[in-house]
C-alpha cells in the first residue's frame, strides 16, 4: 500500500510521524509526505523535524519527502489532504491527471469552501469526474491537536466515509492504542461538525477574552451548538454526528471551545481588543491557520440557504466580518425574545 500525505503543516507533520511510527518495519507499507514548501522539506529531510513546531519530534525514516506531487501521488492507494482549507480544490486539481482508479481521498481540513460553502467532499467530486474512476471520499475528524498527536496521547477521533467496506479499511489504518477511532458512515455530518465547531470556538474566546465568567461561555457554546446542527441537519446530516459522545463534534466541541485551539486563541484576542484583521495577523506570525474565520464568512448563506435561523452563530459573523463589538454582539443575544426547548 503506498500513502501520500499531501501537506506538512501541523497536522500533516503529526499524522506523518503518527503513521510513520504505527507502520515502521512495514516493508509492504509506503509512505511519502509532500510540501509546497522547499525549505521545509529539505529541513526534514536533513534533521527529521519540523521548521516551525514540535522541536525534538522527529519523523521516522520510512516517511519519504517531496517536493514533487507527481512523486507522491503517483500509485498512492490512500490520499491524506492536510492542506489548508482554501487550497483544497487548487491541489485536487493540480493532481487529478496522476491518481490512479480507486484511490481513496481523506480530507482533514476542518472548514467549508469560502465562496461556495461546499464541503470538501462535494469540492472532491467536482474536480475528479471525468478524471478518476471509482474513487472514494472520506474525512478524518476529532479532538485531535496535532501537538498532542505529536505527543502520543490517549485520543479519540471520528473516520468517515459512505463505502462500508473502504470505512472499515480506514478505521484499521488509523486506530491505535493511542488513538481509538471510529467510524461513520455520514459523511456530510462529520464535515459539517469540523467546520461549525471552529466558528463556536471563536465564540467561546471572544466571551473568554471579554473577561465574562465561564457560565457566560458555556451558555453561549451550548445554545450555538444547538444551531450549528439544525443547520447541518436541515443541508442533509444525521443528527446521531451532533452528539456528545460523538468525536467530530461533542469531542471536538469540547476540546476546541475549552483547550488551546487555534480558534479560541483569535477569538480571544478580539475579545482583548484586537480587530480581527490584527488578530489574524498574529496567529499568522505563528504560522497557525484560524479555519474557522473562513467558515464565519458562510453562516449567512447557509442560513438563507436552508432558511433557519441562527442568531448566535450570526452576531460571530458581525464581529469577524463586519466589525461589531464583541460586547455588543454578546448583549444583543441576551436581549432576544424568550424561547422554548419543546
Amino acid at each position: 500500500m503506498k500513502l501520500a500525505i499531501i501537506g506538512t503543516g501541523m497536522f500533516g507533520f503529526a499524522l506523518s510521524r503518527y503513521l510513520g511510527k504505527k507502520y515502521i518495519g512495514k516493508d509492504t507499507f509506503t509512505i511519502v509526505a509532500y510540501d509546497i514548501n522547499k525549505e521545509l522539506v529539505e529541513h526534514l529531510r536533513k534533521y527529521r523535524e519540523h521548521l516551525y513546531h514540535f522541536r525534538g519530534k522527529k519523523l521516522p525514516d520510512n516517511v519519504q519527502l517531496t517536493t514533487d506531487k507527481r512523486e507522491a501521488v503517483n500509485n498512492a492507494d490512500i490520499i491524506i489532504m492536510a492542506v489548508v482549507s482554501q487550497a483544497v480544490r487548487e491541489t485536487l486539481r493540480e493532481i487529478r491527471r496522476y491518481l490512479k482508479d480507486d484511490v481513496v481521498i481523506v480530507h482533514t481540513a476542518k472548514a467549508l469552501e469560502i465562496g461556495t460553502a461546499k464541503t470538501f467532499s462535494e469540492v472532491t467530486r467536482e474536480e475528479l469526474e471525468g478524471f478518476v474512476d471509482n474513487y472514494k471520499v472520506a474525512k478524518l475528524s476529532g479532538g485531535t491537536f496535532a501537538e498532542d498527536l505529536v505527543n502520543e496521547a490517549p485520543l479519540g477521533a471520528d473516520i468517515a466515509c459512505e463505502d462500508l467496506s473502504v470505512l472499515e479499511e480506514l478505521q484499521k489504518l488509523f486506530h491505535s492504542n493511542t488513538l481509538r477511532v471510529y467510524s461513520n458512515t455520514d459523511l456530510i455530518g462529520v464535515e459539517y461538525a469540523g467546520a461549525f465547531k471552529n466558528v463556536i470556538a471563536i465564540l467561546a474566546g471572544m466571551v473568554n477574552g471579554l473577561g465574562l465568567p465561564y457560565g457566560s461561555e458555556t451558555h453561549l457554546i451550548s445554545r450555538a451548538a444547538k444551531e450549528a446542527k439544525d443547520i447541518a441537519v436541515a443541508l442533509g446530516a444525521k443528527p446521531h454526528t451532533f452528539s456528545m459522545e460523538s468525536q467530530c463534534w461533542g469531542n471536538d466541541l469540547w476540546m476546541s471551545c475549552t483547550g488551546k485551539s487555534r480558534n479560541r486563541e483569535f477569538g480571544k484576542m478580539i475579545g482583548k481588543g484586537l480587530s480581527p484583521e490584527e488578530a489574524l495577523r498574529m496567529m499568522e506570525k505563528q504560522h497557525k491557520l484560524v479555519e474557522g474565520y473562513f467558515t464565519t464568512k458562510v453562516i449567512p448563506d447557509l442560513c438563507q440557504r436552508v432558511n433557519t435561523e441562527a442568531p448566535i452563530l450570526e452576531e460571530i459573523y458581525n464581529v469577524v466580518y463586519e466589525g461589531k463589538d464583541p460586547r455588543d454582539a454578546v448583549n444583543d443575544i441576551m436581549r432576544r425574545k424568550m424561547e422554548s426547548i419543546y
